[in-house]
């Protein structure tokens, strides 16, 4: 649900938050500070098994190990990044407490001894420079994990998408009508309205270039959204007059 205002100069949209925060918080909405970047690798790792019992540990060049190690990684970097990178003293500057990361089972293949692992990794944070030091964190260390053992290495950057920052002043507008509101419809309000990172794409991120651009979550069960599960109670319609009080 989105709308334009009179002069254009504006988009905001209510969309359900496809996460769990809302519902674990126990808040019936909150508001969007941005939209996450993301960046989209593929990749393939390229070795030989051997036969079992016959090809001693140490000769061994499997690629599915190597991937396993990696994607063990993938989850640590994206879990304890401060663990990983070294910012020269700018590590305050990046916001990688919302760092996200989803990666597929892997494909692998067999052809005349030889094994083919791909995998895809999808990095997602509301800081476009944090994000590209994931990304080239995690690719040296990639080629680290294979060269030890003695596979190949190839990554393919498929997607790439700057993080988008919703206007400041309408957030703030938005946080104080939530608030509110809320407190209308329940007599009290025990704390902060949350204000949330949106790890899933919008069309909102094409406006961007456009307009000015804010947005509310309301929470779904669960998280789950695309899906004959996705649900929402009665919060989708909180929300809509929440916007409409702000928007009048």
């Amino acid at each position: 649900m989105g709308s334009w205002d009179s002069t254009c100069l504006l988009n905001g949209i209510i969309h359900i938050e496809q996460g769990p925060v809302l519902e674990w918080v126990g808040f019936p909405l909150g508001v969007v500070k941005g939209i996450a970047g993301q960046t989209r690798l593929k990749v393939t790792m390229r070795g030989s098994q051997g036969h079992a019992g016959t090809v001693p540990m140490s000769m061994r060049d499997d690629p599915m190990a190597a991937a396993a190690e990696a994607i063990v990684l993938l989850e640590s970097l994206c879990k304890h990044p401060q663990d990983f990178l070294s910012f020269d003293g700018q590590c305050k500057s990046y916001s990688l407490e919302s760092l996200s990361t989803y990666s597929f089972v892997p494909l692998v293949r067999y052809r005349l001894g030889q094994v083919q692992v791909t995998f895809t990794v999808d990095l997602r944070a509301i800081d476009d420079m944090g994000r590209e030091a994931v990304v080239c964190e995690l690719s040296n260390r990639l080629y680290q994990i294979c060269d030890r053992r003695s596979a190949s290495c190839t990554i393919d950057r498929k997607h790439d998408a700057n993080a988008v920052i919703c206007d400041s002043e309408l957030t703030s507008k938005l946080k104080s009508a939530a608030y509110l509101g809320l407190k209308r419809m329940t007599g009290s309000v025990q704390d902060e309205v949350p204000v949330l990172m949106s790890g899933a794409g919008h069309d909102t991120m094409a406006l961007s270039h456009l307009t000015m651009v804010g947005m509310l979550f309301v929470r779904c069960r669960g998280g789950i959204s695309h899906f004959p599960e996705e649900h929402v109670l009665d919060d989708m319609m909180f929300g809509h007059l929440v916007w409409q009080s702000w928007h009048s």
